[in-house]
This record gives C-alpha cells, sequence and structure tokens, in this order.
C-alpha cells in the first residue's frame, strides 16, 4: 500500500540518523539503514557497534515491513525529491520512493532493546535533557587516554562531565546507580525537547540504557569502569568568598577580547581584578587590559587571579555570568548558564626580589669597615671571639666615588713597588637570591612542551578540516556541472529530434 511522508521532517532526521553510519566498515548493516512499518508508523534506524538511534513517523494504513538499505542512497534520494511529499510504497519485496525501486541489502541487523527476562529500570528525564548534555559535552576530550572520561556521567548528583581541568555539574536526582553513557553525538544532534525516559537493563556483565524523547530512540552501551570522585575536587561554599557579575551583552565583549588575544603563549594566563575605577578587567600576558563594568561582593578589594584563556572562553560560551573565587587558590565556580562549571585558576610563582644594598652596607662588605652610624635596625650583630681571618686582595677605592669611603691614611697609601695585600677581618658574605633560586622543575617545562604541542595539533587539525571541506566543496561543483551538461545534452538531442520531425 502507498504512503506519503513530509519530505522536511524526513530530511531533518537524516543529520541524526547519519551520525551512526560508518561507511568504512566491512560490515555492511553499518552503512545503512532500517526502515520498518509497524502499527502506522515507519521506523527509521542506523547503528554501529554499541549504539542505535530511531525515529519515528506516523504512516496509517502502510503494510507491516522490514527493509535495510544504504543510507547514502536513501539520503541521495530523499533530499533530491522535488515534492513536498515523498511517496513510500512496498510490493514484492522491494521497497519505491517517489517511483524508485530500491532492493534490500542482505545481512543481519543487531536487536537493540532489552531481551526477554531482562529487569528494566525506567525512570523520567527533564524537559532540557538533550540541552543539558550537549553543555556537558562541550568538557569532553575524546583524546583523553582514559575511556571513561570519554562519557557523560548521569548519577543521583546529577549530569557531570570533566576532562580532567575542567568540570561541569547539573544537579538533577537520577534514581539509579553511577552511569556513564559514551558521548551522545546522535542524540545531541536530534535536538529533541521535551519530557522522556530513561530505561536501563543488565545483559551478561554490560549495561545498557535506552533515552526516550519524542519521536526519537537513543540505545547504547554504557561506558565500563568507575567515574572519577568528582565531588572531592567541589569547593565549599563558605570558602568562595570573592564573587563578581555581569551581564550577557558585557560577557560577549569579554569573549570579543579573550578571541582577539593570540595563542603565543604556552598556557596563557589571564588576570582578572578589580581596577582603581571599580571596573572588571582583564589583563593578558602581555600586559593589555579590557575593562567592563560589574557588580563585586563588598570583601573583593585587591584581590586577583590568573585563569587560563581558553577555560575562561569555555565558561563565558557557557552562559555564566557570574563567578566565584576561593582566597587559597582554590577551585572556582562560574554560575548563571546550564549547570555550574568548575575549574583551577593558574599559580603563577613571583620571582624573588632581591633588595639592594644601602650604601653603607656595600662599602662595609667591601672595606670590611663598619661605618659610626649605622643603626641595628636588622638586629645586633655579635663578634665572636675568634673570628675568622680572611685575605684579600682588592684594589684601592678610586677617589670619584663617594659611595666608598677612602679608608686608607696618607702614610699607609702603598707605592707601586709596595705589595697591595691588605689583611683585615671581614664577616661572613650573605648569599644572594640567586644561590637560593630553586631550579626550574622539569615536569612544568614537559606539561608547557605538551600544551605548546597540543595547540599545533589542533591548528593542523583545524587545517585538515577545512582542506577536506575545499575538497568536498569541489566535489558537490563537479558533479553539479556534470548534471548540467548532462541536462544540456538531453536538451539538444530533444531539439534536434524535434527539429528534424519537423
Amino acid at each position: 500500500m502507498e504512503n506519503t511522508l513530509n519530505k522536511t521532517e524526513l530530511a531533518g532526521a537524516l543529520s541524526a540518523l547519519g551520525k551512526l553510519v560508518c561507511r568504512t566498515s566491512p560490515i555492511p548493516m553499518y552503512h545503512a539503514v532500517q526502515i520498518e512499518s509497524i502499527n502506522n508508523a515507519l521506523f527509521f534506524r542506523t547503528h554501529n557497534s554499541d549504539e542505535e538511534i530511531e525515529f519515528r513517523m506516523d504512516a496509517e494504513g502502510m503494510d507491516p515491513f522490514k527493509i535495510a538499505m544504504d543510507f547514502d542512497l536513501f539520503r541521495s534520494i530523499v533530499k533530491n525529491s522535488r515534492n513536498k511529499n515523498i511517496k513510500f510504497e512496498f510490493a514484492d519485496g522491494k521497497l519505491s520512493i517517489d517511483g524508485v525501486s530500491i532492493a534490500p541489502m542482505e545481512g543481519d541487523w543487531d536487536v537493540a532493546g532489552p531481551m526477554e527476562g531482562d529487569s528494566v529500570a525506567t525512570m523520567p528525564l527533564p524537559w532540557t535533557f538533550v540541552n543539558t548534555l550537549s553543555a556537558a559535552a562541550q568538557l569532553v576530550d575524546l583524546k583523553e587516554p582514559r575511556k571513561i572520561l570519554h562519557g557523560i556521567n548521569l548519577s543521583q548528583d546529577g549530569i557531570t562531565a570533566t576532562n580532567g581541568k575542567e568540570l561541569f555539574n547539573c544537579p538533577y536526582r537520577f534514581s539509579l546507580d553511577d552511569l556513564t553513557i559514551p558521548f551522545p553525538l546522535a542524540l545531541m544532534a536530534t535536538r529533541a525537547i521535551g519530557s522522556g525516559e530513561l530505561k536501563t537493563w543488565k545483559n551478561d556483565f554490560n549495561v545498557f540504557f535506552m533515552v526516550k524523547i519524542d519521536k526519537w530512540s537513543w540505545t547504547a552501551k554504557a561506558l565500563p569502569g568507575a567515574y572519577p570522585e568528582w565531588k572531592r575536587v567541589m569547593p565549599k561554599t563558605i570558602n568562595l568568598k570573592y564573587s563578581v557579575s555581569f551581564t550577557e551583552e558585557q560577557a560577549n565583549r569579554l569573549k570579543s577580547f579573550l578571541k582577539s588575544i593570540a595563542n603565543t603563549r604556552m598556557l596563557n594566563g589571564i588576570t582578572l581584578y578589580r581596577d582603581t575605577a571599580g571596573l572588571f578587567t582583564l589583563r593578558d600576558a602581555d600586559g593589555h587590559d579590557f575593562s567592563i563594568p560589574a557588580e563585586f561582593d563588598s570583601n573583593w578589594g585587591e584581590f586577583s587571579i590568573v585563569i587560563r584563556k581558553e577555560i575562561l572562553l569555555h565558561m563565558l560560551d557557557e552562559g555564566h555570568t557570574k563567578l566565584r573565587f576561593s582566597d587559597t587558590l582554590g577551585p572556582f565556580v562560574g554560575t548563571g548558564g546550564i549547570g555550574q562549571y568548575v575549574a583551577m585558576p593558574l599559580y603563577i610563582k613571583k620571582p624573588h626580589v632581591q633588595t639592594e644594598a644601602q650604601p653603607e652596607q656595600t662599602a662595609s662588605a667591601q672595606t670590611g669597615v663598619k661605618p659610626e652610624n649605622q643603626t641595628e635596625q636588622n638586629g645586633p650583630q655579635p663578634v665572636p671571639e675568634t673570628s675568622e681571618s680572611v685575605t684579600e686582595q682588592i684594589p684601592p677605592p678610586p677617589q670619584d666615588n663617594p659611595a666608598i669611603p677612602n679608608t686608607q691614611s696618607t702614610k699607609e697609601k702603598p707605592t707601586m713597588n709596595e705589595s697591595t695585600t691588605i689583611t683585615h677581618t671581614v664577616s661572613t658574605p650573605m648569599r644572594t637570591s640567586a644561590q637560593n633560586q630553586e631550579p626550574a622543575n622539569p615536569l612544568d617545562e614537559l606539561t608547557a612542551n605538551i600544551e605548546d604541542m597540543k595547540a599545533k595539533l589542533k591548528t593542523m587539525f583545524d587545517e585538515s578540516a577545512a582542506l577536506a571541506r575545499k575538497v568536498r566543496e569541489v566535489a558537490i561543483s563537479q558533479r553539479q556541472k556534470e548534471r548540467e551538461y548532462q541536462q544540456t545534452k538531453r536538451t539538444l538531442e530533444r531539439v534536434r529530434v524535434a527539429t528534424g520531425a519537423a
């Protein structure tokens, strides 16, 4: 029996269905779409080894059938259709779409969903579940060697994601044990909004789940392993003594300033402080300032903190317009958007500043003579009974330098034939700050080099992605020209035939 489907709705679902299509897989079913008619509804499914996504459309009067076909072929037929409603008809084991008959693909489609005898737990999902997952997914690092961090954790404490440097948490009480779902790329592409439900069950030693929202259903296998104990890094409210808040328009101005900063530094530390005019100011590593009006708490004072540029941008992109800091360089919290954002600030070790010696102390150290008017502001310096005798060879001080008094009398002035060796008793010189300075930590240097390499690899990846897009655009343009050539050829052939017939 023939039925019609809305082209716009079906074409919009193809973007999410295509996220699970693996065109390089040797298994034919991994780059196919399954179409099934059940109870006056059509179900479109794609899957890979661990996930399956399904989209449902109403199709009243459609005969029951199940068929699998190549996904790219199906998508091209739908997108190239010139009708607002696409005709579907199944007859003789073949599916006809807008008059184009398609033979089914051979192979077994893996069964998704709980099996008979599995104990299934069901719980409701919040209205904005997909949007919250999209906000949490911004912090997931798929290059992280720990597989458990590739997913998003669902627990009684809410929805949590972290990459080891930043943490996202949105409170929502799930009535289940900890469940870490894989990166929800296909589910985020659906942009489904509405109330839904979450089903979980165990099969052998694996945990499976199913998310149902509106016309979408996403089934996958949970990631094995224990999620990190992220609650240990959550700061206590009593320790967050400093806060600043600003508007969304001011946050956009801050993002524009941060994006204008070149990534020439390894860590790209941004200093946050309150200037003398009471404005919230950002200072980059080169000393450039950018200020906006903001609301501070009463005890902000001269407090300042250094944060990485990438972390600050992530926080602003997620809509967090209120920052709360600790005075012990502990984790800071960003709120105002979806959930809360937690990250660590940078610790910039201040170099030890060497205090310049007073002229009298310099003269005393060089000549071994204590001036008469020297005060004991640095504490009494008793001289031991047995002092150490040190022999030094020092040149006579120049007469034109008033900072160094000439302690030799005229009679004691040596001649060129006399020895210039002067024997006197001096105190042991104090160590300078350069001697106390600790050597550079090789771990810090290694970390900085790794961050620099990550930035370079990201740049190369972006360039390769841009090049791939250009290649696809050229291929699309070439196919368009070929179609135009074929159309022109057919038109000329019709003109020639019509002219000959006349």
